[in-house]
């Protein structure tokens, strides 16, 4: 069950492209673009790279062959510490940053929220827009990086499911 090789390989590939997603992040902010917003999916970018590379080398030097499960497995731990890397070193730079970046992210997202208003309140209806509304607008440096995890996580398991299938004996 617990597999200390798909760790180190985990961490080992996970770090790595943890920091690289960072630092297309700091590019982003460099710039003056919003790296949390639409400009911000640049950085899943190594995400599926390194995921294939981890599952690669494991099956070259631990295993030979490998099954979809462990496969999985190896994506998913260089998913995981991918996400925590990226998102810990997110909200230092927002913390360090000061509020002018989480503001800023606040603020194209609410204009993108009004953009699409018509059609959100269509979907989801009045009261729940009003929430997500006041939601945005109470946001935190650790609101951000726990939604950035999320969303690197999920990209993650997409991708080690890809990989995993064709790694697969």
């Amino acid at each position: 069950m617990f597999n200390q090789t798909i760790i180190r390989v985990g961490v080992r590939y996970g770090v790595l492209c943890g920091l690289a997603c960072f630092a297309l992040v700091l590019l982003l902010y460099v710039t003056g673009t919003d790296p949390f917003g639409d400009w911000g999916r640049i950085s899943f970018i190594p995400v599926p790279f390194f995921i294939f590379w981890g599952i690669r080398y494991y099956k070259k030097f631990h295993e030979g062959e490998i099954s979809f499960g462990k496969g999985l497995r190896v994506g998913l731990a260089v998913s995981l510490y991918t996400s925590l890397c990226t998102s810990m070193l997110a909200f230092i730079l927002v913390y360090l940053a000061g509020p002018e970046l989480l503001q800023q992210h606040i603020t194209e997202t609410l204009a993108l929220l009004e953009q699409t208003r018509e059609e959100q309140i269509k979907l989801l209806g009045e009261k729940t827009y009003q929430m997500a509304y006041q939601t945005i607008n109470l946001m935190t440096p650790g609101m951000l990086a726990a939604d950035d995890f999320m969303r690197r996580i999920f990209a993650g398991l997409i991708f080690s499911m890809v990989a995993a299938v064709f790694f697969r004996k």
